[in-house]
């Protein structure tokens, strides 16, 4: 019963991820406008250009996901989907890494560094005993299914620990409490990778949809962490 909401799901999921692209490119717009006037970091418009390329990959997915199930009536298995989400979150992951070292550089507090690399080993090894109970080695299952099914938990647990540090960092920093969105939209992910994981190998169900409500929820906070920048930059410029 459940699998005749998934289409609608999805398709609330593929709007909402492409307003996170469009907003994510606006905030970079305004930053490279700012730079060209002000003087601004370099870093900051290289992070934002990160994370604007990465949810736009995410959107692509979603958008190439959508098509090949409704207008094709395929469910995807490894195609070209998972090339654009795989894309997405290595730039995700570069932006967020980039930005947490950059706050460490500047506060120059190696212990929550090395903190973080330790809550790293934790979760590669909680995430490990996951996928390894989820059955995602199977005889019947590729070599890319296999990959995959090992990848979206764990880079989403490193995108998690990332933000989860830029957080507590940077609360003092421009904008800073509105890395929160980020850090719930991150957290959501994660939980729908875990979901989706689960899904993937044993059939769409209650898992599937909790999979598509999470991911929803996780661009929605996407959306107004860029709206608040987008703000943000908007009461700037008028000063």
């Amino acid at each position: 019963m459940l699998e005749s909401f998934q289409k609608e799901l999805y398709l609330l999921t593929l709007v909402i991820a492409g307003i996170t692209a469009v907003l994510g490119f606006l905030v970079v717009h305004q930053f490279l406008r700012r730079k060209s006037s002000e003087k601004l970091s370099n870093t900051r418009v290289v992070i934002f250009s990160l994370l604007a390329f990465g949810y736009t990959c995410f959107a692509l997915g979603e958008l190439s996901w959508y098509v090949i199930f409704d207008i094709f009536k395929q469910l995807p298995s490894v195609s070209m989907p998972d090339l654009y989400w795989v894309a997405g979150s290595v730039s995700l992951l570069a932006g967020f890494m980039l930005y947490s070292f950059t706050l460490f550089k500047q506060r120059q507090e190696l212990q929550k560094g090395l903190l973080i690399i330790f809550l790293e080993i934790v979760f590669f090894g909680v995430m490990l005993y996951y996928v390894l109970g989820a059955n995602i080695i199977h005889e019947n299952n590729a070599p890319g299914q296999i990959f995959l099914g090992y990848y979206y938990p764990l880079v989403s647990a490193f995108i998690l620990l990332s933000s989860l540090s830029i957080y507590f960092l940077s609360r003092d920093q421009p904008f800073g409490s509105s890395w929160l969105y980020l850090l719930s939209a991150n957290l959501a992910f994660f939980v729908g990778d875990l979901l989706y994981t689960y899904s993937a190998f044993r059939g769409y169900g209650l898992v599937g949809a909790l999979s598509d409500i999470f991911y929803i929820a996780a661009y929605g906070l996407c959306s107004f962490f860029f709206l608040r920048v987008w703000q943000w930059n908007r009461e700037i410029e008028k000063k």
